[in-house]
């Protein structure tokens, strides 16, 4: 979103009355901008993205028979009207009740109702009970610095606010990071930053935030990006490659951090790390590798099953001398040719799958060959 809740509890019709032709588009353009995106939102649903089925209304989900409720026509109101005739012998009924029945009613227990032992107790709800302690960060260290960030133009306007008087910290957080290692510095040292977030109010009236940055979860990834984090760049740099250059287990890495530099991190936060780096680093990292499997000479592809969740899948894995990318996806030929590109020149050895046949400079597997050839000597 471009525009905050809190710029927008600011814009009335005498606000925007104030702005000029320009000003007016450039604010129409971030209100259309951040529209669209609300729109796509609400679309979301558990058919057309990542959403669990629990996250459903109630009445858009369907019934025992797998029918959607607010889809069943409604039944005549006429033929559930009681006719006075039944009033009258209902009532008839009430006052005056068979003795044999009243008799049962009072003497004998009913036959339907378990009784109480019988009664399993409901299960507990999952989650913190209500006023039960909660848990925190007790770890302090000492501040190192203090940076300060400021809004550069106002959200309704857009005006410069570069020159204007610096206005109060609205909010602020710590972030723990791992020093500069410069030439006056040796080994590894744990620093904590201050980031304070002002305010500045533009001539307009309007006031602006600075912000942290934030973008939310996707279907692709679960994780979202975020500048307010309790860990650093250079800190959660280091912690993804004691994971996979070192290859160390998340558990060993928090007894790392806290028997060498007396950082207390959960396992959670660790994981959450090393997710937000992978997804921040996809589109460079993967567009490397894929541009450097394109231009080599000889390039091995090969896929097999994978399941993720209970779900099958296929593991492709595209290799060089110097480097490997993998991928999961489907079992078709729409990955392979997102993988190679439209302008793959060199040869790609592969097995006989028919999404390979496609590749003009296509080398079989040798060890393919000879199972096939084996097979034809072997057969009657």
């Amino acid at each position: 979103m471009q525009l905050s809740k809190h710029d927008l509890s600011q814009l009335d019709a005498a606000a925007l009355a104030a702005l000029s032709h320009a000003q007016l588009q450039g604010l129409s353009e971030k209100l259309l901008a951040d529209l669209k995106l609300a729109h796509e939102r609400l679309d979301q649903s558990p058919h057309n993205s990542s959403r669990p089925p629990s996250s459903q209304a109630p009445w858009e989900r369907g019934g025992s028979d797998g029918s959607n409720a607010a889809d069943q026509a409604p039944s005549d109101p006429a033929s559930q009207t009681p006719s006075p005739e039944s009033i009258a012998a209902r009532a008839d009924d009430d006052a005056n009740p068979p003795a044999e029945t009243a008799d049962a009613s009072e003497t004998a227990p009913s036959e339907s109702t378990p009784s109480t032992a019988d009664q399993e107790p409901a299960p507990k709800r999952p989650g913190q009970r209500p006023g039960a302690p909660g848990h925190g960060r007790t770890q302090t260290f000492a501040l190192t610095q203090v940076l300060e960030h400021h809004p550069t133009h106002c959200a309704r306007c857009g005006s410069d606010l570069q020159d204007q008087a610096p206005g109060a910290c609205h909010q602020a957080h710590l972030v723990l990071d791992l020093g500069d290692l410069g030439e006056e510095r040796i080994g590894l040292e744990l620093i904590q930053t201050k980031h304070a977030y002002h305010e500045h109010t533009c001539g307009c009236g309007h006031l602006t935030r600075a912000e942290p940055g934030h973008i939310p979860g996707d279907e692709a990834w679960g994780v979202a990006l975020s500048e307010r984090h309790l860990v650093g760049p250079r800190l959660l740099s280091f912690i993804c490659a004691l994971s996979s250059r070192m290859h160390l287990s998340r558990r060993r890495i928090q007894e790392f951090l806290g028997d060498w530099l007396r950082l207390e991190l959960s396992i959670a936060t660790i994981n959450q790390c090393i997710h937000e780096a992978a997804r921040a680093l996809e589109p460079v990292v993967e567009e490397q590798l894929l541009q450097q499997a394109r231009d080599s000479g000889l390039l091995h592809a090969d896929e097999t099953s994978w399941f993720e969740a209970g779900k099958l899948v296929w593991l492709w894995v595209f290799t060089t001398a110097t480097t490997t990318v993998f991928t999961i996806g489907a079992r078709s030929k729409a990955v392979l040719t997102r993988m190679l590109g439209p302008l793959f020149n060199g040869w790609l050895m592969s097995d006989g799958y028919w999404a390979y046949r496609d590749v003009d400079n296509r080398l079989r597997c040798l060890a393919h060959v000879q199972r096939k050839a084996r097979g034809l000597e072997e057969s009657l």
